[in-house]
């Protein structure tokens, strides 16, 4: 049986040599990797050089194993069967790129049944299409700002650093209120929370937008790759309409050295899922689950 266990903030950095450098997915960010381990109870393995996830479920059990990345993809796989194997538990691969589903179908013909996921498919949009707005496509996105602006004067938009990750919180802790949560019972205020604890350390990029020097919105991720950076958390309060789209749009503004920004899935959300697709996303990325067929179990 695989020895799984959770991502350590050393191993961060560590795992990064097993991913290529032009990645696009969320699968490729391993800052989120260590920052939602807990809530999302993931492990990692390490077999001939090659780096294997697992989800498991609250009671130990695996729900879905990732596609192996690094020097022996068809051995970690054999390595992923018999670990399944071991558990008495099906051999079910989650959370497929199309890439992932190729090399599923090349290994092993004919043996898995897939099912698109579109709850979990990440919306990738060109870094120039969210800074700039330009076109007849975001007249309603460039006019909502506008009015933002002219509701308040006072508002201003500052890069996140050492000095105001405080304010962050702050936003996390009014949202948390303003949508009935509790944040001791809420898990991505914790996330948050840490992730703000090693913002630096992680290197991690943000922005906060105010009005009459109250936070009111804030943003952050890390770099995907080279050419893709991910958009991790992003909460405004509704009180000030246009908030999401302003710090969407500066936020976007400091990040045009990255070709593309992966603003993650929609979690089925309908609400979401329209406000996403509002944006035009150059790639929607397909995700799959993979389970073997009922003839081959």
């Amino acid at each position: 049986m695989l020895s799984f266990a959770r991502i350590t903030k050393s191993q961060v950095d560590e795992f990064k040599r097993y991913y290529p450098p032009h990645g696009m997915g969320c699968e490729f960010n391993l800052v989120s990797a260590y920052l939602w381990s807990r809530e999302y109870n993931t492990g990692f393995a390490v077999v001939d050089e090659t780096l294997i996830r697992a989800y498991f479920r609250d009671d130990g059990r695996v729900w879905g194993y990732c596609v192996p990345v690094g020097r022996n993809v068809e051995g970690a796989c054999e390595a992923v069967f018999a670990d399944a194997a071991d558990r008495g538990e099906p051999c079910c691969f989650g959370y497929l790129s199309n890439g992932d589903r190729e090399t599923l179908e090349r290994l092993y013909p004919g043996f898995f049944e897939f099912a698109r996921e579109t709850d979990t498919q990440d919306y990738i949009y060109l870094s120039r299409d969210l800074a700039t707005l330009e076109g007849k496509k975001y007249h309603a996105k460039r006019n909502h700002i506008s009015k933002f602006y002219r509701n308040y004067e006072d508002a201003s938009f500052r890069t996140m650093d050492g000095g105001n990750l405080g304010d962050a919180m702050r936003v996390m802790e009014l949202w948390c209120s303003e949508n009935g949560y509790d944040a001791a019972e809420y898990g991505e205020y914790a996330v948050v929370r840490e992730a703000l604890e090693s913002f630096e350390e992680f290197k991690m990029s943000g922005a906060l937008l105010y009005v009459d020097n109250k936070p009111v919105a804030m943003t952050m991720g890390s770099p995907l790759s080279d050419v893709c950076f991910d958009v991790g958390f992003e909460k405004a309060l509704r009180e000030y309409d246009g908030s999401y789209a302003v710090i969407n749009n500066e936020f976007a503004k400091t990040l045009t050295r990255y070709t593309y920004i992966n603003r993650e899935e929609d979690l089925g959300l309908e609400g979401l899922r329209k406000a996403k697709l509002s944006y035009h996303p150059a790639i929607i990325y397909d995700r799959w689950f993979a389970s073997p067929r009922v003839s081959q179990r």
